[in-house]
């Protein structure tokens, strides 16, 4: 009996197991939007389970369900859709926007606030454009031209590198001009960006107006860049796996270098001119024997020192969660070794994890964490032939890579190897670049923990910890025996090497408590009152040593002689308090409004306080009923005034400053700064008046914005009397005041939107002035790392200051140029200089545009960026034509010189190389260009291809970068960095773009990918 019974239990338990699986089922479909595009990326879960999955590029989705279990559709922008599964193996959806849902998209200063209520200027940079440029080894070259009234000038083309970025034009003449970079709530040093994955970045969002940058306070003067990373989404886990590779090369120069043959020709010109210089070379003094042996030796030294870099990207991220948890976790690798040859360029490994967690129906938790470590070994950026470029150009091509023997064999030395020919400029750089190395090394993490509780659907809190710490350590070394060890060297000790260390935290903690409520269903009401402590520490070690045994050994302990060392700690404190309000009625009318005290330690304490306000409104014009049922979908005009301000100083300005020394083996105190106690924060007071426009169902939008930004309180070196004591013979005060004002364009179009096809342009531009509105007393103050530019009341920033050039006198070559009054003279004097007004290193009209199409899973975007009405000092054409460098080689152009009466359009006489080599604005030229930064073309392969294969998304791509530039300019019209030793960012006199000296060039690069998801 009891075996019958237990045959029964087994035989029902295995029907119920067996209608159960028949009920299971694949489950398959489409999603679209409104207009019947297909929707990728829509989040589908089987509700009450952890069983998820997302849409392919395509909209297509494929899931197991069983009867009577709901599919719920979710995607931001749209409604919620809950299907329920039933007889069918198919389910399509049709989603529908959603308005509310639409609100939670523009990421503001401490928060997040609708688009359609936001009274801010807010320019974002979504992952569309951001996977157009992406691999890229620093973010914030991602921003060129993508945002109205963001300036971003690339440094140079060296791999890792910066870029010089402004809002809203030069808010400041001595202090700091670069914007705040938040990344997840955690404030970041701009010297640290280039560390972040750009694959980790979901959209920036820059702040322009004192509506959101002055809830910054003294740190938003610059404006601000939040950069938002990637989190995860309710759903089955996705694995995304992308790898690139390419390779990059320098940009054609517009002009030609010499070849033997020709150099060796204007050698003998010069000397039969009686030029001094070229008397003793080659061109003058070779017999026909030996000037055919040196062109037989012909040498591209571009050939020689550079290559074809190598582009490698590859990333990995695994992102998902369930209805209390999300979690995205990625991985990181990028590599690029630059152009030039014998080194390893710049690597970067990277790793993050960001987290929520939903532990309470009133709390939810969570943790932004990043690592990133980098390395690079590039050369020193130099104007001398201890830079390759400069080098390239200016060794001669009938100088070989190798010294050569009689018979014109390579010489080799006792190992068999070949020896580098020091030149006839006495430096190898190619073995330079081997025995004298430079390796840097970063290691960055960002990190931040929240914690969100809501007391009730009034009040709210959040809490967060924020911080970054960078390590940075240089190894500089010149191995014994190298090329810098035979020259300064000593033989009794061979070798030398440097190591710095330096270590910078920032910690940030704030709390922000939050109340919201709607009055008589039509008065929404929020307030926030923010508490927010930071602090920097920076400490700094260096240790020197020479005499080392052995090359292969790289540590000090075994070096013969330590010969110095040093150390430093800096410490920074910042304390803030702000009260945010904002209201609206119906969603029509909008007001907000801010007030923020910080409190700096950089400022004495009768001025440690500075107070920051602003007060913006808005007028959503859509909303009223005159423009129901027309094709206006959004129409909005905002306005908004208000202050931040600048602490972006030196340390205890406020403070009278001793340096330390010795004499005669004891302790010495030196005076070296007078201190100012009145010191105060830099100021600025910012107005804004906008329009944002939608049409034709948002086929079309744009926003106009007129800016006017006003820095008062410029900190500026104030003469003092010489019997004060300061070294520097002036003092540190608020005397300066500087006006940015202009004109802000965007314009987005879908010009064809159809199921198959879309097509669609975009762009931007704006239109910046400056002037220079006050100065100490109104005198002119001689800026710029050559003293070529000036401070002048009511004339633009930085404008140019130098010699008038005049031409060449068609007589008889000679170089002529304008004397003070306008008297055209053959004499050259540094007193002729003259400001050229109109002309300085800023533009006055920069931008980019756009333009994408989507045809089925094809598609083709090129993007361009521009700018306009700036100005460049050619050092770099001035040495390559220049008469007293006829010992080095020489463009092409050169030949074109004066060489009987009635010549024009030529460059002067060689006999008059005592004045026609002088700095003039001969060398000055327009730096207008326009570049196709970016094109890029992909395929997204099929569902159907694919299917059954286990990946959901497939896709192809090439990308081309700076593939060509329309520009007058002699050279790369892209300057940011002319020399990084002569004028290095954050040095006295640093203007960005002002000349070109042998930087480190923009290249061009092609890489080729793959995008895979599961």
């Amino acid at each position: 009996m009891k075996t019958k019974k237990c045959w029964m239990v087994l035989m029902l338990f295995i029907c119920v197991i067996t209608a159960s699986l028949a009920q299971e089922k694949n489950i398959s479909g489409n999603v679209t939007d409104q207009s019947g595009l297909p929707l990728p990326g829509v989040s589908i879960v089987v509700v009450g389970t952890s069983n998820g999955t997302q849409t392919d590029f395509d909209g297509n989705y494929s899931i197991t369900a069983s009867t009577g279990q709901t599919l719920r559709f979710s995607y931001i922008g749209q409604k919620t859709v809950d299907r329920t599964v039933g007889a069918s193996s198919t389910i399509n959806v049709q989603m529908e926007e959603d308005a509310q849902a639409l609100e939670e998209v523009v990421v503001t200063g401490y928060g997040s606030r609708s688009k359609e209520l936001s009274t801010s200027a807010i320019s974002t940079v979504s992952t569309e454009k951001i996977e157009a440029f992406v691999p890229s080894t620093s973010v914030d070259n991602i921003l060129q031209g993508q945002a109205a009234g963001v300036q971003v000038t690339a440094a140079n083309g060296r791999p890792g590198q910066t870029a010089f970025v402004t809002i809203r034009g030069v808010g400041s003449l001595n202090a700091s001009t670069t914007p705040l970079y938040v990344v997840d709530g955690v404030p970041v040093n701009s010297d640290f960006i280039n560390n972040l994955n750009p694959n980790d970045i979901e959209s920036f969002s820059i702040l322009k107006d004192a509506a959101t940058v002055s809830k910054y306070g003294s740190r938003g003067s610059n404006g601000v860049v939040l950069i938002t990373t990637k989190q995860g989404k309710t759903g089955d886990a996705r694995i995304t796996f992308r790898s690139s590779f390419g390779f990059s090369e320098r940009i054609p120069d517009p002009f030609d270098l010499m070849n033997t043959s020709q150099k060796l020709e204007l050698e003998r010109q010069f000397a039969e001119l009686g030029v001094n210089a070229a008397q003793s070379l080659p061109g003058a003094t070779a017999d026909d024997a030996e000037r055919a042996r040196l062109i037989g030796l012909d040498t591209n030294w571009e050939e020689e020192l550079l290559r074809k870099g190598q582009i490698q990207s590859n990333s990995l991220s695994i992102s998902g969660g369930d209805e209390k948890m999300t979690y995205f976790l990625s991985l990181g690798y990028d590599k690029n070794t630059g152009i030039i040859d014998r080194i390893d360029g710049f690597e970067r490994v990277t790793a993050r994890l960001n987290t929520t967690y939903q532990a309470k129906e009133w709390l939810n938790v969570g943790t932004n964490i990043s690592l990133s470590r980098s390395t690079t070994d590039l050369p020193r950026d130099r104007n001398n032939v201890q830079n390759p470029f400069r080098a390239m150009y200016d060794y001669n091509p009938w100088d070989p890579l190798y010294l050569r023997n009689a018979d014109g064999s390579i010489q080799l030395d006792e190992q068999g190897d070949p020896i580098f020919n020091p030149t006839t400029q006495g430096y190898s750089i190619a073995r330079a670049l081997i025995t004298e190395p430079e390796d840097n090394r970063n290691f960055l993490i960002v990190g931040s923990l929240f914690a969100d509780i809501k007391f009730s659907d009034k009040f709210s809190n959040r809490f967060s910890v924020g911080a970054t710490n960078n390590r940075f350590n240089r190894t500089v070394r010149s191995l014994p025996g190298g090329v810098l060890d035979g020259i300064v060297g000593d033989a009794n000790f061979p070798g030398t090497q440097t190591d710095n260390f330096s270590n910078t935290l920032q910690y940030n903690v704030n709390n922000l408590f939050s109340y919201s409520d709607t009055y008589g269903d039509y008065h929404n009401l929020s307030a926030s009152f923010l508490l927010e402590y930071n602090e920097n520490i920076y400490t700094d070690l260096f240790a020197s040593a020479r005499g080392f045994p052995s090359p292969e050994i790289p540590y000090q302990d075994v070096a013969a002689e330590a010969t110095a060392s040093g150390s430093e700690e800096a410490r920074r404190v910042l304390f803030s308090q702000g009260l945010f309000v904002d209201y609206d009625y119906d969603g029509k009318y909008i007001l907000s409004g801010s007030i923020r005290r910080d409190g700096s330690s950089r400022f004495g304490p009768e001025n440690q306080y500075g107070y920051f306000y602003s007060g913006s409104a808005a007028w959503n014009i859509a909303r009223e009923s005159f423009l129901e049922g027309t094709a206006v979908n959004d129409l909005k005009l905002r306005a908004s005034y208000g202050t931040s301000g600048n602490q972006n100083i030196g340390d205890f300005n406020f403070l009278n400053l001793l340096e330390f020394g010795t004499y005669n083996g004891n302790t010495t105190a030196i005076p070296i700064g007078v201190g100012n106690t009145n010191i105060k924060w830099e100021s600025q007071a910012i107005l804004d008046i906008g329009l944002e426009f939608g049409l034709f169902n948002n086929r079309v939008n744009g926003v106009v914005d007129y800016f006017k930004k006003n820095s008062r309180d410029l900190l500026l070196n104030q003469p003092l009397s010489q019997t004060v004591g300061d070294e520097d013979n002036s003092i540190v005060a608020n005397i300066g005041e500087v006006e940015n004002s202009g004109i802000e364009v965007s314009l987005n179009a879908d010009v064809i939107r159809a199921q198959d096809f879309v097509w669609r342009v975009g762009g931007n531009i704006s239109f910046l002035d400056n002037k220079v509105v006050s100065l100490v007393n109104g005198d002119d103050i001689i800026n710029g790392t050559f003293g070529y530019n000036i401070l002048r009341e009511g004339e633009e920033i930085n404008s140019f200051y130098t010699v008038k050039y005049a031409g060449v006198n068609p007589a008889n070559g000679e170089p002529l140029y304008y004397d003070l009054d306008g008297n055209i003279t053959n004499e050259y004097s540094a007193s002729f200089n003259t400001i050229l007004e109109g002309k300085s290193p800023y533009a006055n009209v920069e931008g980019g545009f756009f333009t994408s199409i989507r045809w089925g899973g094809f598609g083709v975007r090129a993007d361009f960026v521009g700018k306009g009405g700036n100005y460049i000092m050619n050092f770099q054409r001035q040495a390559g034509i220049s008469i007293g460098n006829i010992d080095s080689n020489q463009r092409v152009e050169a030949f074109n010189y004066w060489k009987q009466p009635g010549d024009t359009n030529v460059l002067p006489s060689p006999i008059f190389g005592g004045t026609a080599d002088q700095d003039s604005d001969r060398w000055l030229e327009k730096g207008d260009y326009i570049r196709l930064r970016t094109l890029t073309v992909d395929y997204n392969l099929t569902g159907k291809i694919i299917h059954g294969t286990g990946i959901d998304r497939l896709r192809v791509f090439a990308t081309g970068q700076n593939l060509f530039t329309i520009t007058e300019y002699n050279g790369d019209p892209e300057i940011g960095i002319g020399s990084g030793e002569s004028s290095a960012a954050g040095s006295a006199g640093f203007i960005p773009g002002a000349f070109s000296l042998f930087s480190y060039p923009q290249t061009r690069s092609y890489t080729f990918g793959v995008e895979i998801g599961f």
